[in-house]
């Protein structure tokens, strides 16, 4: 839904959205909806007219490495959507560790996207309070809103060209991978 609400922000501002990268049949059907060109690959991009320029390309929610050749595809920016706050969460599954290690805030990061997961600079970003009994779907609620607000102020900035990118202190971060468990394989001591 994030993806469908992005776009719907963008074309009520009057921009294009060239086309659509998705595998879910629901964006499918919004796309074939608002008539924009939906791929289930990225690889189609490399001879779709539609994609032949564009000034931004968007990742949201995303959960694969875009290939080199598409990153350098846009005449301005490459821009990801995180669910977590860099350079702090970077990887997967974020919102999960965040929990696990009993954060009481958290956030999420609107950032360049660069060679190598979660590496480019901020460039918009945002914070929030963490329940003591918050679960994994209301913290991804949680992500999804304060993404779309922040989605917002990154298209303000765009326009205007007062987007002002931060470099990440990467000895601030740390990185879960797709293939990382918690200790003890995720199971429960009852004492």
């Amino acid at each position: 839904s994030l993806l469908i609400q992005c776009c719907e922000s963008l074309l009520a501002r009057g921009h294009e959205v060239r086309a659509v990268v998705a595998e879910n049949r629901r964006i499918a059907q919004w796309c074939e909806q608002r008539g924009v060109p939906c791929f289930d690959d990225f690889n189609a991009l490399r001879e779709a007219p539609q994609a032949a320029s564009f000034d931004y390309l968007m990742s949201i929610t995303n959960l694969r490495m875009l290939p080199q050749w598409l990153l350098e595809r846009p005449a301005k920016l490459a821009v990801n959507f995180h669910d977590g706050p860099l350079p702090r969460y970077a990887g997967l599954n974020a919102p999960v560790w965040a929990l696990i290690n009993g954060e009481s805030e958290y956030g999420i990061t609107w950032h360049e996207m660069v060679a190598g997961a979660d590496k480019g600079r901020i460039l918009v970003n945002r914070r929030f309070a963490v329940a003591a009994d918050e679960t994994v779907f209301g913290l991804n609620a949680q992500c999804y809103q304060a993404g779309l607000a922040a989605f917002n102020e990154l298209i303000e900035q765009l326009e205007s060209g007062a987007v002002a990118p931060q470099e990440q202190d990467f000895a601030q971060r740390s990185y879960f991978g797709l293939s990382q468990r918690p200790p003890a394989a995720a199971t429960l001591d009852w004492n």
